[in-house]
């Protein structure tokens, strides 16, 4: 019975990784068809002093990288308040995408989203407010996986980028962090939100 179990969870699993893959693929290559765009959102993940090894935030911060250097965006809006911890999730995704090259004039914080689906909203209001037309949303696979219906009502029409989670080039996302001054983007007196 517990290989029987075993076994549908394997199936399920891969099951739905394949058909993640397929929609991360079909979704790319519809967004590739407006490119470049004016800015991308790319929502914050929380962040942790002294942490050197975030996967999902490393997974968000070189691939917004790469859209940049590719030329994809032109601009970059990072979104995200301290939520789960004293530190700005988009303001630290900022310093570290200034530390990696990437312009500073070209990099944006959005510092009041909670959640994914506020970061869409907000960000997408920010980007409106700073005149960008053409606008995107950037993120990990594993957010894709939900976010892109959590789009169709916070932020519609905005297209989601992302990178399939078996593509051989996801290592390269997993490289370190960059050192920055994380004082800089520190809460004094935060209050975790799920103790608002």
């Amino acid at each position: 019975m517990k290989k029987l179990f075993a076994l549908i969870i394997i199936s399920v699993l891969l099951f739905c990784s394949c058909s993640l893959n397929k929609a991360v693929t079909s979704s790319y290559k519809r967004a590739m068809k407006h490119s470049p765009y004016d800015v991308v959102i790319v929502p914050g993940f929380p962040y942790k002093y002294g942490t050197k090894d975030s996967v999902l935030l490393n997974m968000r911060l070189y691939w917004a990288k790469e859209l940049y250097d590719k030329g994809i965006v032109k601009n970059i809006i990072f979104s995200g308040a301290a939520v789960h911890t004293p530190y700005g999730e988009g303001a630290i995704m900022k310093t570290m995408a200034d530390a990696l090259g990437i312009p500073k004039e070209h990099t944006f914080v959005e510092d009041k989203a909670l959640h994914t689906t506020s970061n869409a909203k907000l960000g997408k209001k920010m980007a409106r407010a700073m005149g960008f037309k053409k606008i995107a949303a950037a993120t990990d696979p594993f957010q894709f996986s939900y976010m892109r219906v959590l789009m169709w009502f916070s932020a519609p029409g905005v297209p989601i980028l992302s990178f399939t989670p078996d593509s051989p080039t996801v290592r390269k996302y997993l490289q370190p962090l960059p050192v920055v001054n994380e004082q800089n983007v520190f809460i004094k007196n935060f209050v975790p939100l799920e103790a608002r």
